[in-house]
Formats: structure tokens, sequence, C-alpha cells
């Protein structure tokens, strides 16, 4: 079993890649028909690129739909502890790895929908007393000249985070005619 940080560290590497390799190209071959699909693609590709070997060695889980405090988190990566003795799989979760809200909305759709999905992760990075990394994976259909684009995270939000949070975003560049695919790391 690999130090948790060496683990933390891997899967961040893997959820990026995901978003700009695996993502993107399901997008550009019309695999991916709105929030329903763009999850389930994301499990598919986290956990084919994470692999069973690593998952197994690892101890760990994905889970849709993961229960956090009152919410229902996407997608997360959490290790169990397989000795467990409690009766309820949940209360096997030794730690979480890592936290994925998404959301693929078009155009006609307000920008509430995402902000909720902030305001969500932002609530849960301010209870969490671990490492948890955090995501915001946004697809939005709407297309942009590329000075009119702005990140989902205020400066203030930002700080508050202190490297905990990482938004994957898309949107359609005006200019080029094509989607733009993006990380930033807070």
């Amino acid at each position: 079993m690999l130090t948790t940080t060496y683990v933390s560290q891997f899967v961040h590497s893997v959820i990026k890649k995901v978003w700009l390799e695996d993502i993107k190209k399901d997008y550009d071959n019309l695999s991916l028909l709105k929030e329903s699909s763009l999850q389930k693609a994301f499990y598919f590709h986290l956990r084919r690129r994470l692999g069973e070997d690593f998952l197994a060695e690892n101890n760990l889980k994905i889970y849709p739909e993961f229960k956090i405090g009152g919410n229902r988190a996407d997608l997360a990566v959490v290790a169990i502890d397989p000795n467990s003795t409690e009766e309820y799989l949940k209360d096997c979760v030794t730690e979480v790895i890592s936290v994925i809200e998404m959301k693929y909305k078009g155009q006609y759709t307000g920008e509430s929908n995402f902000d909720n999905d902030v305001l969500k992760v932002l609530s849960y990075i301010d209870e969490k007393t671990d490492d948890t990394m955090y995501y915001l994976a946004f697809i939005r259909e709407v297309y942009f000249h590329p000075d009119e684009v702005t990140n989902w995270i205020s400066d203030e939000q930002a700080l508050e985070t202190r490297g905990s949070l990482t938004e994957m975003y898309s949107y359609g560049d005006r200019e080029n005619n094509h989607m733009i695919w993006g990380i930033k790391e807070y």
C-alpha cells in the first residue's frame, strides 16, 4: 500500500487527465448527452485509468452519489477498511480522497445551476477536516469571446479553498467556433 500523499497526488493527476483527454474526446465524438452521461463517462474513464490493481492495492473505491453531510456528491474516490466489521459499507470509509461535482448544461440554462454546485463544494471545504481534493467539472455549451470568460470561483473564494479545489471547465470559443477545455487549480 502506497502513502496517502502519493495516492492522493496520483488520483489528482488522473482526474485531470480524464477531463482533458477522455471527456474532451467523448464530447468531440458526440458521446455525451447531458449530465448523466458525463457522470457515467467520468466514472468509467477514472476507473479504467486508475486500474483495478491500483484500486485494490490501496483499498480505493469510486462511488457515485456519495453522501457528504446532507448532500450527495456526483462522484467520490474513497479509501475503505476492507477488514471493517461495520454493517453498512458507508461506515467502512476511512478517508475521502476526491470529490467531483459535475454539470453539463446548454446555452439556455442559467448560471444558478452552476453556482449551486460551487456553493455545495465550498460547503464541503468549509466542513473538511482532512486532505480531500475537490473538483468542479463544468461543461457549458455557451460561446464566449475570450475576454468575456471568467472562472466560477471568485478571488475571495479561492483564498478559502487553499489548495484543495480544482476547476475543470469547458465552454465555446466564439472566435474559433470550438470548445475550450481547461483546468484551474486553487
